[in-house]
């Protein structure tokens, strides 16, 4: 078979083919061929990568148009010997299966980027200070600029292990810990849900926590138990579950077959609220009608229950924007303010709590 005559590219058709990312990756570009492209010392364009003053405006915008179009990407390590910053933060988070955490984690990455900073992500299934002081210590190792630290549960133990070692801010710690940190107030939280029901004449108010060893909790159990003693109401017992709603189902469950008397539920978390509302459904209890039900988190879904779920919000964005401010102005020597920062959650009425007067 006869074959046409083979039509060979230019090579500048071929350099306008390629893009700037494939010509820097096939080349293996280095911080010369920039200098080279650019006409100026390798050290200028070292400077102009580590955004030193000392550079002519034209200088700076040619080299950093050689930067462009050779697709050249100057290695972190290498800038960070220069700068002595890795522009990394390292965050170690626990219970991240869990909506408000996975929320946090999510958050504080965004807003990482955001401040020109890449995360390293270290999680843990559960909390146990040996277990966190060994994370922060990997984390330290890869030389992150600071520490993002989210810890659900007691972190007494946590903050004299690291000290002044690298820059760091808590998230949800309580303020009786030694440390920066930002939060939610969830004392704030657990009042706010209980006096809503309390101001709509409920005199028996269930509450279905979360874990006992979590912080938020028992910070919400105790804003219950101070709405209780305030209006003179009696505290029904405690129940427990594990932020799921098949552990609230069940501990719901458990009390209608104590015969445990009640007109309202305060639960821990929206899941857990599901989970209660499921339960009152099977025993032929209606929401709001016999049963009032509050939650917590404001989580997107409670606003598709069936009814609409009223629940306590966190503005989780907010923890992860304040977190990594707080964390680059110490990254950074700045004079710094107040060491706990503690953000108001916000009540969302919605369908599910009425007056006990409204049951037939």
């Amino acid at each position: 078979m006869t074959r046409g005559p083979v039509q060979k590219s230019s090579p500048e058709v071929e350099e306008r083919g390629r893009t700037p990312l494939s010509r820097g990756a096939a080349r293996n570009t280095t911080i010369h061929d920039v200098a080279q492209r650019a006409g100026v010392s390798y050290q200028t364009v070292s400077r102009v990568i580590n955004d030193h003053p000392s550079v002519a405006p034209a200088t700076r915008e040619r080299v950093q148009g050689a930067i462009e179009d050779l697709g050249y990407r100057p290695s972190l390590i290498a800038k960070g010997l220069v700068t002595r910053r890795s522009q990394l933060i390292g965050i170690v988070a626990s219970a991240t299966d869990q909506y408000g955490p996975a929320q946090i984690v999510q958050q504080v990455e965004q807003s990482a980027r955001l401040s020109g900073y890449d995360s390293l992500l270290t999680t843990l299934r559960r909390f146990e200070a040996a277990e966190m002081v060994q994370a922060v210590a990997r984390l330290q190792q890869f030389g992150v600029d600071g520490l993002v630290l989210l810890t659900p549960y007691d972190a007494h133990e946590i903050v004299p292990v690291i000290g002044a070692k690298v820059p760091f801010i808590l998230i949800d710690a309580t303020t009786e810990v030694e440390g920066p940190s930002v939060s939610v107030d969830q004392f704030e939280g657990g009042r706010v849900a209980t006096e809503h029901l309390a101001l709509l004449g409920h005199r028996r108010i269930l509450h279905i926590g979360g874990p006992v060893e979590w912080s938020d909790a028992d910070l919400r159990h105790r804003g219950y138990r101070h709405v209780l003693a305030a209006h003179g109401l009696p505290e029904l017992p405690r129940l427990n579950g594990d932020w799921s709603a098949q552990s609230g189902f069940l501990a719901l469950e458990a009390a209608l077959a104590d015969g445990l008397e009640f007109t309202a539920v305060f639960a821990g978390n929206d899941q857990m609220a599901l989970g209660v509302m499921a339960a009152l459904a099977r025993m032929g209890r209606r929401v709001p009608e016999d049963v009032s039900v509050v939650g917590f988190d404001g989580t997107p879904e409670s606003a598709f229950y069936q009814p609409p779920l009223t629940t306590v919000q966190q503005n989780f964005a907010q923890l992860g924007r304040k977190s990594l401010e707080e964390l680059i102005r110490r990254i950074r020597g700045q004079r710094l303010g107040a060491s706990h920062h503690v953000f108001q959650p916000q009540l969302l009425v919605r369908a599910t709590t009425a007056p006990p007067s409204a049951r037939t």
